[in-house]
This record gives structure tokens, C-alpha cells and sequence, in this order.
């Protein structure tokens, strides 16, 4: 992983909340600041100054050559915009990609991908409750990826199991495909949702993506259809019914 930086905003400043977290959730954010100079290091010093002053915070800044550490994992941040008890602020790490000219926008995505797959490890957290700033207020918030740049949503999930299951030691290659492993295409989300929740209950990491009119149960998502299939094939020794679908990742 790229370097990190220590940059803790000032305690019993306005960005500090002083609450204590157990992180259950990852939030993928992007920094919607194309300024210059607008990197990871920039984010920092801006919460140690007049952003000290805003109830507003995130735990990490990623840019294409540096990781910053804002605000302690043990200690929640106000960026999810679900409110003071929302689970989002109070339940969740904060990542904001920086989108600045000068840093390369698909290197800084891999370099929030590592550190999602660390932060998994560090404190437990399935890939299913990696998720974007959207599933909290409905901000349209990671924007980049969200609309696809440098890569899909999915395509970003893929390059997080990549590094949590140690199958890469930097980022994945983009071959321009993606192989996703589903278990159930529904109409309703609800339906979908609640599907979901049957499998995370017998521990099986799973979410939830529209797909045209449809909801899918997706399982994983790689860049290796081999690694797909085996992955389908495990699930179905357990009971459950997969299959492996191809799509272009952009």
C-alpha cells in the first residue's frame, strides 16, 4: 500500500465528535474537489485549519500517491449526511477519493480499493457493507464512480476482493471484463433486499445492484472468470444457486 499519513484533525474541534465507533460499514466518497493541489495532503491540513471549525469529517483521503488518516478509526466522523444517530456517521468509515488535475484518478480508486480491503480486515467488515455515500442520503456522492470514471461501481468492488483475498499485491489489470457471480434477478427491490438478507445471515457476503429494470443478488465480482467459477461452485456446494454472468467493467 502506498504511503499513510498521519494528519489528525485537533481534538474537541467541531470535526472531531468525540463519539466512539466500532466500524460496521466502509463509505466510499469522492472529494468533488477538482481544485489544484486539492490531494490527499491538502485534505488534511484543511481539517487540522478552518475546516476544524465544520461539523464535517472523513477518516481518509486517498490520492494517486498518498493515503491520509484524519480522523481515528475508533472514533466516528461526520460525512454521510444521515444524521447525528444515522448509521452511515455513527456506524461507518469515511474514504474520500481526491479528484485534483494533477493526481491520476484511476490510480488514487486503486489506492481507496487497497485500503478498503485493509480496513475489511482491520475491523471485520464484509464486502457487502462496502457502500457508496448514496446509500445514506442519496447524495450522488462517490460522483466518479458513479458515473463510471475511471471504472464502474462493480468494477471497484472486483479490485477490493482482489486485495482482501491477497490474490493481488497491486491493483488488478482492467482486461475490460468483468465476471460477476449472482443468485437472484427480482423486479422489486424488496424482494431483493430481503433475499439478501437471508444469505448474510448464513454468512454470505452479498449486495444488492440494479441491472436495467432488474435487482440482483451479486456475490462477488472478478476479473478472472476462473476465479468467478470457483467461487459460483463453493456457493453451490452450500445449497445456494449461482450463476456467472460477462460484462464490460466501463
Amino acid at each position: 500500500m502506498v504511503e499513510l499519513k498521519e494528519m489528525l484533525a485537533p481534538k474537541h474541534s467541531a470535526a472531531r465528535t468525540g463519539y466512539t465507533l466500532l466500524p460496521r460499514y466502509i463509505t466510499i466518497h469522492n472529494t468533488a474537489n477538482t481544485g489544484k493541489g486539492a490531494g490527499a495532503v491538502s485534505h488534511g491540513k484543511y481539517l487540522s485549519g478552518a475546516g476544524a471549525k465544520k461539523a464535517v469529517s472523513y477518516h481518509y483521503a486517498v490520492d494517486d500517491g498518498c493515503i491520509v488518516r484524519i480522523i481515528p478509526d475508533s472514533e466516528n466522523a461526520w460525512h454521510a449526511g444521515d444524521g447525528a444517530n444515522g448509521r452511515g456517521n455513527r456506524q461507518s468509515l469515511a474514504i474520500e477519493i481526491c479528484e485534483n488535475p494533477e493526481s491520476d484518478l484511476r490510480r488514487a480508486t486503486d489506492n481507496a480499493a487497497e485500503l478498503t480491503a485493509r480496513l475489511m480486515h482491520d475491523w471485520n467488515i464484509p464486502l457487502a457493507n462496502v457502500v457508496q455515500h448514496n446509500h445514506w442520503s442519496g447524495k450522488d456522492c462517490p460522483r466518479r464512480l458513479r458515473r463510471g470514471e475511471p471504472y464502474s461501481w462493480d468494477t471497484f468492488l472486483a479490485k477490493v476482493r482482489a486485495f482482501y483475498d491477497g490474490t493481488s499485491s497491486s491493483a488488478p489489470a482492467d482486461s475490460g471484463i468483468l465476471y460477476t457471480v449472482q443468485t437472484g434477478a427480482f423486479r422489486d427491490r424488496t424482494k431483493a433486499e430481503n433475499y439478501a438478507a437471508q444469505l448474510k445471515r448464513k454468512g454470505i457476503d452479498v449486495f444488492v445492484t440494479r441491472r436495467g429494470e432488474l435487482y440482483t443478488v451479486q456475490t462477488g465480482a472478478f476479473q478472472d472468470k476462473k476465479n468467478a467459477e470457483a467461487y459460483a461452485a463453493k456457493l453451490k456446494a452450500k445449497g445456494v444457486n449461482t450463476y456467472v454472468t460477462q460484462k464490460g467493467n466501463v
